[in-house]
């Protein structure tokens, strides 16, 4: 029988300074968080950031809690919207509960407000969809985009991760990152994919930071560029703002000219996010 710690006495054993003893074979969290809650965030995440749906045994042996566990977890998700279970498969998915929490979150977050006048602006000045970007555990994640009004048009999508390692826009967020914070992705990154250039990728990120923007040609969609620049830095916040399009509209010179509009709108984020109204 598995012999689980609940909320009250983990947390206990936190602020003691331990970490909270799981069952055999379950993965430990680190001191000061709760066993189960950390469990839960877990599981949460691992279907919403899944491409497929995602059975109770995979969860479990990916995540190294145990079957019991997940499946509770997994129906308690279920039962208030955030996680749907297919009928046929027994699978899950992301539930449409989740799609409040977003929108709260948007609703809510002072670099949305702070940027959504200039990103709209941008779009409208560059015929280009803009978005800002930040770093959302090792990721690059679009928080805020306006679509072109193109009928040809680039979308990354409101909420959708994307490696860090590839195109623009990452390689401005990574060059905004800590040393050792960006040192950690790159060790991260070439163990995950087998990659052997983190020199390169290093070198690529610091001329990024030297030169205060990036551009992107074909490296995360066939035939789609894109041109970033930095925002700020606030707290454990890190923004860029990008513009994407096709390479039919962004050759080189034309992203170049584009540099200092959206430095300069970046600028106004920056300044309108550390001071929000």
């Amino acid at each position: 029988m598995e012999n689980e710690q609940g909320p009250e006495s983990a947390e206990t054993s936190s602020r003691a300074g331990a970490s909270p003893a799981g069952a055999a074979g379950e993965r430990t969290p680190p001191a000061s968080t709760v066993q189960i809650v950390d469990h839960a965030l877990l599981v949460l995440k691992a279907i919403a950031e899944a491409d497929r749906p995602r059975g109770v045994r995979e969860l479990s042996r990916d995540l190294e809690i145990s079957k019991s566990s997940t499946q509770r977890i997994l129906a308690s998700l279920e039962r208030v919207g955030l996680a749907v279970m297919d009928e046929n498969s027994r699978k899950y998915v992301i539930g449409p509960a989740a799609l409040t929490l977003a929108w709260r979150h948007a609703a809510n977050s002072d670099l949305v407000t702070a940027a959504s006048e200039a990103t709209a602006r941008i779009a409208a000045a560059t015929g280009e969809t803009a978005c800002v970007s930040a770093v959302v555990d090792g990721r690059r994640v679009t928080v805020y985009e306006v679509e072109s009004s193109q009928p040809l048009r680039l979308i990354t999508g409101v909420g959708r991760p994307y490696s860090l390692f590839s195109g623009a826009t990452g390689r401005v967020l990574l060059s905004m990152l800590p040393e050792a914070h960006l040192d950690h992705l790159v060790r991260e990154h070439v163990s995950a994919t087998g990659a052997t250039d983190a020199v390169e990728i290093v070198d690529r990120v610091a001329a990024a930071r030297d030169r205060g923007y990036a551009f992107s040609r074909g490296e995360w969609i066939m035939g789609g560029c894109g041109v970033a620049v930095p925002i700020a830095t606030q707290g454990t916040v890190t923004a860029a703002l990008s513009i994407y399009g096709p390479e039919a509209r962004l050759a080189d010179q034309r992203m170049a000219e584009l540099v200092p509009t959206l430095q300069a709108a970046a600028a106004q984020i920056a300044i309108r996010w550390r001071q929000p109204v």
